[in-house]
Protein backbone atom coordinates (compact mmCIF):
# COMPACT_ATOMS: atom_id res chain seq x y z
CA UNK A 1 0.00 0.00 0.00
CA UNK A 2 1.14 3.11 -1.13
CA UNK A 3 1.72 6.50 1.50
CA UNK A 4 -0.99 8.85 -0.47
CA UNK A 5 -4.05 7.72 -1.88
CA UNK A 6 -4.88 8.55 -5.23
CA UNK A 7 -7.59 10.05 -7.02
CA UNK A 8 -11.19 7.77 -7.10
CA UNK A 9 -11.09 8.65 -11.06
CA UNK A 10 -7.62 6.77 -11.71
CA UNK A 11 -8.29 4.19 -9.40
CA UNK A 12 -12.01 3.43 -10.93
CA UNK A 13 -10.17 3.91 -14.65
CA UNK A 14 -7.30 1.32 -13.87
CA UNK A 15 -10.15 -0.91 -12.49
CA UNK A 16 -12.27 -0.69 -15.70
CA UNK A 17 -8.60 -1.53 -17.28
CA UNK A 18 -8.51 -4.86 -15.59
CA UNK A 19 -12.15 -6.02 -16.05
CA UNK A 20 -11.35 -6.19 -19.16
CA UNK A 21 -9.50 -9.06 -18.40
CA UNK A 22 -12.00 -11.28 -17.62
CA UNK A 23 -14.55 -12.89 -19.38
CA UNK A 24 -17.88 -11.99 -19.41
CA UNK A 25 -20.90 -14.08 -19.11
CA UNK A 26 -23.01 -12.02 -22.08
CA UNK A 27 -20.35 -12.47 -24.76
CA UNK A 28 -21.37 -16.19 -24.74
CA UNK A 29 -18.45 -17.52 -24.77
CA UNK A 30 -18.25 -18.77 -21.15
CA UNK A 31 -19.36 -22.31 -21.61
CA UNK A 32 -18.03 -24.27 -18.84
CA UNK A 33 -19.79 -22.62 -15.83
CA UNK A 34 -22.07 -23.15 -13.46
CA UNK A 35 -22.63 -19.99 -12.64
CA UNK A 36 -24.35 -17.39 -15.21
CA UNK A 37 -24.91 -13.37 -15.83
CA UNK A 38 -27.26 -11.97 -12.53
CA UNK A 39 -30.73 -11.28 -13.26
CA UNK A 40 -30.89 -7.38 -13.99
CA UNK A 41 -32.80 -7.15 -11.02
CA UNK A 42 -30.58 -9.07 -8.67
CA UNK A 43 -27.76 -6.77 -8.93
CA UNK A 44 -29.60 -4.14 -7.90
CA UNK A 45 -31.19 -5.47 -4.99
CA UNK A 46 -27.56 -6.56 -4.32
CA UNK A 47 -26.43 -3.30 -4.33
CA UNK A 48 -29.49 -1.76 -2.04
CA UNK A 49 -27.82 -4.32 0.63
CA UNK A 50 -24.53 -3.92 0.83
CA UNK A 51 -24.28 -2.65 4.67
CA UNK A 52 -25.88 -5.80 5.63
CA UNK A 53 -24.26 -8.50 7.40
CA UNK A 54 -26.34 -11.91 8.36
CA UNK A 55 -23.71 -12.90 10.83
CA UNK A 56 -24.73 -9.97 13.05
CA UNK A 57 -28.49 -9.85 12.53
CA UNK A 58 -29.45 -8.21 15.44
CA UNK A 59 -28.77 -5.01 14.10
CA UNK A 60 -30.13 -5.94 10.77
CA UNK A 61 -33.75 -7.36 11.32
CA UNK A 62 -34.47 -6.79 7.26
CA UNK A 63 -32.06 -8.93 5.85
CA UNK A 64 -32.84 -11.75 8.11
CA UNK A 65 -36.44 -11.81 7.30
CA UNK A 66 -35.10 -11.78 3.73
CA UNK A 67 -33.20 -14.95 4.52
CA UNK A 68 -35.96 -16.39 6.15
CA UNK A 69 -38.42 -15.78 3.25
CA UNK A 70 -35.83 -17.09 0.75
CA UNK A 71 -35.28 -20.31 2.85
CA UNK A 72 -38.90 -20.88 3.32
CA UNK A 73 -39.77 -20.48 -0.50
CA UNK A 74 -37.06 -22.59 -1.62
CA UNK A 75 -38.22 -25.13 0.95
CA UNK A 76 -41.79 -24.92 -0.10
CA UNK A 77 -40.01 -25.68 -3.49
CA UNK A 78 -38.18 -29.04 -2.15
CA UNK A 79 -40.94 -30.50 -0.19
CA UNK A 80 -39.85 -29.37 2.89
CA UNK A 81 -41.92 -28.95 5.77
CA UNK A 82 -39.64 -27.02 8.05
CA UNK A 83 -37.86 -23.51 8.14
CA UNK A 84 -34.46 -25.34 8.80
CA UNK A 85 -31.59 -23.55 6.64
CA UNK A 86 -29.49 -21.10 5.36
CA UNK A 87 -27.89 -19.09 2.46
CA UNK A 88 -24.08 -19.71 2.51
CA UNK A 89 -21.40 -19.16 0.77
CA UNK A 90 -21.94 -21.66 -2.05
CA UNK A 91 -22.25 -25.42 -2.30
CA UNK A 92 -19.18 -26.01 -0.74
CA UNK A 93 -19.99 -24.96 2.57
CA UNK A 94 -23.77 -26.04 2.48
CA UNK A 95 -21.97 -29.57 1.72
CA UNK A 96 -20.15 -29.11 4.72
CA UNK A 97 -22.66 -28.22 7.25
CA UNK A 98 -24.65 -30.68 6.16
CA UNK A 99 -21.88 -33.51 6.74
CA UNK A 100 -21.11 -31.79 10.11
CA UNK A 101 -24.26 -32.46 11.24
CA UNK A 102 -24.18 -35.93 10.23
CA UNK A 103 -21.14 -36.49 11.91
CA UNK A 104 -21.69 -34.62 15.07
CA UNK A 105 -25.39 -36.48 15.64
CA UNK A 106 -23.69 -40.07 14.76
CA UNK A 107 -20.83 -39.60 17.38
CA UNK A 108 -18.43 -42.39 15.66
CA UNK A 109 -15.10 -42.41 16.19
CA UNK A 110 -13.65 -43.33 12.66
CA UNK A 111 -16.40 -41.76 10.66
CA UNK A 112 -17.32 -42.56 6.59
CA UNK A 113 -19.27 -40.99 4.49
CA UNK A 114 -19.78 -43.13 1.04
CA UNK A 115 -20.32 -40.53 -1.99
CA UNK A 116 -20.43 -41.35 -5.90
CA UNK A 117 -17.48 -41.14 -7.96
CA UNK A 118 -19.24 -38.77 -9.84
CA UNK A 119 -19.57 -36.77 -6.68
CA UNK A 120 -18.41 -32.81 -5.94
CA UNK A 121 -14.66 -32.19 -5.31
CA UNK A 122 -15.84 -30.30 -2.38
CA UNK A 123 -16.08 -33.53 -0.68
CA UNK A 124 -12.57 -34.10 -0.45
CA UNK A 125 -11.86 -30.50 0.66
CA UNK A 126 -14.59 -31.56 3.20
CA UNK A 127 -13.26 -35.15 4.69
CA UNK A 128 -10.19 -33.31 5.11
CA UNK A 129 -11.10 -31.06 7.51
CA UNK A 130 -13.79 -32.87 9.58
CA UNK A 131 -11.19 -36.05 9.15
CA UNK A 132 -13.89 -38.16 7.63
CA UNK A 133 -12.99 -41.20 5.71
CA UNK A 134 -14.40 -41.14 1.97
CA UNK A 135 -15.60 -44.22 0.14
CA UNK A 136 -16.62 -43.95 -3.07
CA UNK A 137 -19.04 -46.33 -4.76
CA UNK A 138 -19.28 -46.78 -8.45
CA UNK A 139 -21.73 -45.42 -11.22
CA UNK A 140 -23.45 -47.77 -13.61
CA UNK A 141 -23.82 -47.22 -17.34
CA UNK A 142 -25.63 -43.97 -17.30
CA UNK A 143 -23.35 -42.12 -14.77
CA UNK A 144 -25.65 -42.71 -11.96
CA UNK A 145 -24.46 -43.82 -8.72
CA UNK A 146 -24.90 -47.96 -8.31
CA UNK A 147 -27.07 -48.18 -5.69
CA UNK A 148 -25.80 -51.48 -4.85
CA UNK A 149 -22.27 -50.85 -4.81
CA UNK A 150 -23.31 -47.93 -2.37
CA UNK A 151 -24.66 -50.55 0.05
CA UNK A 152 -22.03 -52.79 -0.07
CA UNK A 153 -19.89 -50.55 1.88
CA UNK A 154 -22.31 -49.78 4.51
CA UNK A 155 -20.84 -50.11 7.97
CA UNK A 156 -20.71 -49.29 11.69
CA UNK A 157 -18.40 -46.12 10.77
CA UNK A 158 -20.63 -44.71 7.97
CA UNK A 159 -22.70 -41.73 9.09
CA UNK A 160 -23.83 -40.51 5.73
CA UNK A 161 -24.26 -41.23 2.24
CA UNK A 162 -24.60 -38.63 -0.52
CA UNK A 163 -26.39 -38.62 -3.80
CA UNK A 164 -25.95 -35.77 -6.24
CA UNK A 165 -28.92 -34.46 -8.44
CA UNK A 166 -27.22 -32.72 -11.38
CA UNK A 167 -23.11 -34.07 -11.27
CA UNK A 168 -21.07 -30.95 -12.59
CA UNK A 169 -19.32 -33.02 -15.17
CA UNK A 170 -22.16 -34.15 -16.68
CA UNK A 171 -25.49 -33.39 -15.33
CA UNK A 172 -26.59 -37.13 -14.42
CA UNK A 173 -29.30 -37.24 -11.50
CA UNK A 174 -28.58 -40.20 -9.33
CA UNK A 175 -31.52 -42.53 -8.66
CA UNK A 176 -31.82 -40.60 -4.83
CA UNK A 177 -35.53 -42.93 -4.51
CA UNK A 178 -33.61 -46.02 -4.06
CA UNK A 179 -30.50 -44.10 -1.93
CA UNK A 180 -33.54 -42.98 0.54
CA UNK A 181 -34.88 -46.59 0.77
CA UNK A 182 -31.02 -47.37 1.74
CA UNK A 183 -31.10 -44.88 4.01
CA UNK A 184 -34.33 -45.62 5.62
CA UNK A 185 -33.47 -48.88 5.57
CA UNK A 186 -29.83 -48.81 7.54
CA UNK A 187 -31.26 -45.87 9.32
CA UNK A 188 -28.34 -43.41 7.95
CA UNK A 189 -28.02 -40.02 7.04
CA UNK A 190 -28.78 -39.08 3.44
CA UNK A 191 -27.32 -35.44 2.09
CA UNK A 192 -28.65 -34.65 -1.51
CA UNK A 193 -25.95 -32.27 -3.59
CA UNK A 194 -28.56 -30.32 -6.03
CA UNK A 195 -26.83 -27.71 -5.71
CA UNK A 196 -26.81 -27.40 -9.92
CA UNK A 197 -30.13 -29.15 -10.52
CA UNK A 198 -32.34 -27.80 -7.46
CA UNK A 199 -33.02 -25.02 -9.22
CA UNK A 200 -33.31 -26.91 -13.36
CA UNK A 201 -35.16 -30.59 -11.94
CA UNK A 202 -38.37 -28.66 -10.28
CA UNK A 203 -38.96 -27.05 -13.48
CA UNK A 204 -38.59 -29.55 -16.12
CA UNK A 205 -41.19 -30.21 -18.52
CA UNK A 206 -39.61 -33.81 -19.63
CA UNK A 207 -38.06 -36.16 -17.08
CA UNK A 208 -36.89 -38.28 -20.46
CA UNK A 209 -38.62 -41.32 -18.70
CA UNK A 210 -36.25 -40.88 -15.56
CA UNK A 211 -37.00 -41.12 -12.05
CA UNK A 212 -35.91 -37.14 -11.20
CA UNK A 213 -37.41 -37.62 -7.87
CA UNK A 214 -34.28 -36.21 -5.45
CA UNK A 215 -35.88 -33.70 -2.33
CA UNK A 216 -37.76 -34.14 0.87
CA UNK A 217 -40.42 -35.52 -0.72
CA UNK A 218 -38.39 -38.57 -0.32
CA UNK A 219 -38.66 -40.00 3.77
CA UNK A 220 -34.78 -40.72 3.53
CA UNK A 221 -33.50 -37.46 2.81
CA UNK A 222 -32.28 -35.14 5.57
CA UNK A 223 -30.31 -32.60 3.87
CA UNK A 224 -29.84 -30.92 0.45
CA UNK A 225 -27.71 -28.21 -0.83
CA UNK A 226 -29.43 -26.02 -3.79
CA UNK A 227 -27.61 -22.99 -4.90
CA UNK A 228 -29.63 -19.72 -6.17
CA UNK A 229 -26.06 -18.55 -7.47
CA UNK A 230 -26.12 -20.78 -10.19
CA UNK A 231 -29.56 -21.46 -12.25
CA UNK A 232 -31.57 -19.10 -9.53
CA UNK A 233 -29.63 -16.49 -11.58
CA UNK A 234 -28.95 -14.38 -8.23
CA UNK A 235 -25.48 -12.85 -7.04
CA UNK A 236 -22.34 -14.22 -6.13
CA UNK A 237 -22.40 -16.06 -3.42
CA UNK A 238 -25.03 -17.07 -2.91
CA UNK A 239 -25.93 -21.03 -1.76
CA UNK A 240 -28.51 -22.82 0.09
CA UNK A 241 -28.51 -25.71 2.81
CA UNK A 242 -31.72 -26.99 3.94
CA UNK A 243 -32.48 -29.22 6.64
CA UNK A 244 -35.67 -32.08 7.17
CA UNK A 245 -35.38 -31.27 11.01
CA UNK A 246 -35.28 -27.95 12.82
CA UNK A 247 -33.19 -30.66 15.42
CA UNK A 248 -30.53 -30.45 13.32
CA UNK A 249 -29.20 -27.38 14.03
CA UNK A 250 -28.08 -28.09 17.41
CA UNK A 251 -25.34 -30.34 15.97
CA UNK A 252 -23.99 -27.45 14.24
CA UNK A 253 -24.73 -24.33 16.88
CA UNK A 254 -21.89 -22.06 17.50
CA UNK A 255 -22.43 -19.86 20.83
CA UNK A 256 -21.40 -15.67 19.69
CA UNK A 257 -21.84 -14.26 23.30
CA UNK A 258 -20.86 -10.61 22.35
CA UNK A 259 -23.02 -10.31 19.09
CA UNK A 260 -26.72 -9.33 18.79
CA UNK A 261 -27.40 -13.21 17.95
CA UNK A 262 -26.62 -15.48 20.91
CA UNK A 263 -25.61 -18.03 18.09
CA UNK A 264 -24.51 -18.69 14.50
CA UNK A 265 -25.33 -22.18 12.03
CA UNK A 266 -23.01 -21.38 9.32
CA UNK A 267 -19.47 -21.55 9.06
CA UNK A 268 -18.96 -18.21 7.46
CA UNK A 269 -19.50 -15.82 10.17
CA UNK A 270 -19.89 -12.79 8.28
CA UNK A 271 -22.45 -13.33 5.68
CA UNK A 272 -23.59 -10.75 3.31
CA UNK A 273 -27.25 -9.57 2.99
CA UNK A 274 -26.79 -8.66 -0.47
CA UNK A 275 -26.95 -11.57 -1.77
CA UNK A 276 -30.08 -12.68 0.18
CA UNK A 277 -31.59 -9.83 -1.17
CA UNK A 278 -30.81 -10.70 -5.06
CA UNK A 279 -32.47 -14.08 -4.07
CA UNK A 280 -35.34 -13.03 -3.00
CA UNK A 281 -35.71 -10.06 -5.74
CA UNK A 282 -35.33 -12.93 -8.48
CA UNK A 283 -37.23 -15.54 -6.69
CA UNK A 284 -40.41 -12.65 -6.40
CA UNK A 285 -39.79 -11.49 -9.96
CA UNK A 286 -39.67 -14.73 -12.04
CA UNK A 287 -41.89 -17.32 -10.01
CA UNK A 288 -42.26 -20.49 -10.94
CA UNK A 289 -43.61 -19.81 -14.23
CA UNK A 290 -40.60 -17.92 -15.05
CA UNK A 291 -38.16 -20.46 -14.11
CA UNK A 292 -39.86 -22.50 -16.18
CA UNK A 293 -39.35 -20.55 -19.43
CA UNK A 294 -35.66 -20.16 -18.48
CA UNK A 295 -35.27 -23.75 -18.20
CA UNK A 296 -37.59 -24.47 -21.27
CA UNK A 297 -35.19 -22.61 -23.38
CA UNK A 298 -31.58 -23.45 -22.05
CA UNK A 299 -32.98 -27.28 -22.46
CA UNK A 300 -33.96 -26.56 -25.91
CA UNK A 301 -30.86 -25.18 -27.10
CA UNK A 302 -28.88 -28.22 -25.16
CA UNK A 303 -30.57 -30.41 -27.29
CA UNK A 304 -29.85 -28.56 -30.49
CA UNK A 305 -26.31 -28.52 -29.28
CA UNK A 306 -26.48 -32.50 -28.93
CA UNK A 307 -27.92 -33.15 -32.28
CA UNK A 308 -25.77 -30.91 -34.24
CA UNK A 309 -22.35 -32.00 -32.28
CA UNK A 310 -23.42 -35.54 -33.16
CA UNK A 311 -23.84 -34.16 -36.65
CA UNK A 312 -20.26 -32.96 -36.88
CA UNK A 313 -19.10 -36.39 -36.22
CA UNK A 314 -19.01 -36.77 -31.88
CA UNK A 315 -20.42 -39.05 -29.67
CA UNK A 316 -21.82 -38.07 -26.72
CA UNK A 317 -20.85 -39.42 -23.60
CA UNK A 318 -24.54 -39.47 -22.40
CA UNK A 319 -27.67 -38.17 -23.52
CA UNK A 320 -27.82 -35.06 -21.21
CA UNK A 321 -30.42 -35.03 -18.66
CA UNK A 322 -30.02 -31.22 -17.54
CA UNK A 323 -28.35 -28.19 -19.50
CA UNK A 324 -25.04 -30.21 -19.16
CA UNK A 325 -23.27 -31.78 -22.10
CA UNK A 326 -20.36 -33.48 -22.42
CA UNK A 327 -18.57 -35.26 -26.51
CA UNK A 328 -15.70 -37.47 -26.76
CA UNK A 329 -13.01 -36.79 -28.96
CA UNK A 330 -9.39 -37.89 -29.82
CA UNK A 331 -7.65 -35.22 -27.31
CA UNK A 332 -9.64 -33.08 -25.32
CA UNK A 333 -6.78 -31.03 -24.24
CA UNK A 334 -6.18 -30.31 -27.58
CA UNK A 335 -9.57 -29.48 -28.87
CA UNK A 336 -10.03 -27.19 -25.32
CA UNK A 337 -7.19 -25.36 -26.58
CA UNK A 338 -7.86 -24.79 -30.00
CA UNK A 339 -11.61 -23.57 -28.79
CA UNK A 340 -9.81 -21.33 -26.50
CA UNK A 341 -7.99 -19.57 -29.35
CA UNK A 342 -11.12 -18.83 -31.14
CA UNK A 343 -12.63 -17.24 -27.26
CA UNK A 344 -14.73 -20.08 -26.30
CA UNK A 345 -14.37 -21.63 -22.87
CA UNK A 346 -15.30 -25.01 -22.68
CA UNK A 347 -13.98 -27.88 -19.86
CA UNK A 348 -12.80 -31.08 -20.26
CA UNK A 349 -13.39 -34.37 -18.16
CA UNK A 350 -9.66 -35.94 -18.45
CA UNK A 351 -11.07 -39.38 -16.88
CA UNK A 352 -13.48 -39.69 -20.08
CA UNK A 353 -11.52 -37.60 -22.08
CA UNK A 354 -14.65 -35.33 -23.04
CA UNK A 355 -15.39 -31.84 -23.30
CA UNK A 356 -17.93 -30.64 -21.07
CA UNK A 357 -20.59 -27.83 -22.39
CA UNK A 358 -23.00 -25.94 -19.85
CA UNK A 359 -25.97 -24.19 -21.50
CA UNK A 360 -26.79 -21.81 -18.63
CA UNK A 361 -29.02 -18.91 -19.40
CA UNK A 362 -26.75 -16.09 -20.97
CA UNK A 363 -26.21 -18.38 -23.75
CA UNK A 364 -28.43 -16.96 -26.82
CA UNK A 365 -28.77 -19.00 -30.07
CA UNK A 366 -26.12 -17.39 -31.86
CA UNK A 367 -23.72 -17.91 -29.53
CA UNK A 368 -24.58 -21.45 -30.00
CA UNK A 369 -24.60 -21.58 -33.68
CA UNK A 370 -21.39 -19.53 -34.10
CA UNK A 371 -19.63 -22.32 -31.01
CA UNK A 372 -20.85 -24.69 -33.20
CA UNK A 373 -19.31 -22.84 -36.69
CA UNK A 374 -16.07 -22.99 -34.75
CA UNK A 375 -16.31 -26.50 -33.70
CA UNK A 376 -16.55 -27.45 -36.95
CA UNK A 377 -13.84 -25.80 -38.31
CA UNK A 378 -11.40 -26.59 -35.54
CA UNK A 379 -12.67 -29.96 -35.66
Amino acid sequence: MQAEGRDWKSVLAELRKIREEDARYDDGGILCSMCTSQHPLAKRAHQMFLNSNLGDSGIFPGSQRLEKEVVYKLAALLHCRTNAGFIVSGGTEANLLALLAARNMSNRDCPEVIVPESAHFSFTKICNMLKIKPVQASLNGSFRVDPSSLERYLNKNTIAIVGTAGTAELGAVDPIGKLSDIAQAHGVWLHVDAAFGGLVIPFLENAGGIDLRFDFELEGVNSITVDPHKMGMATIPAGGILFRDLACLEHIKTETPYLTDPCQYTFVGTRTGASVAATWAVFESLGKNGYKRIVKRCMKLTKHLSKSIESLGFELVTQPTLNILAFHCADSKLLQEKLRQRGWFVSRVPRLNCIRVVVMPHLKPRHVEAFLNDLGRVA
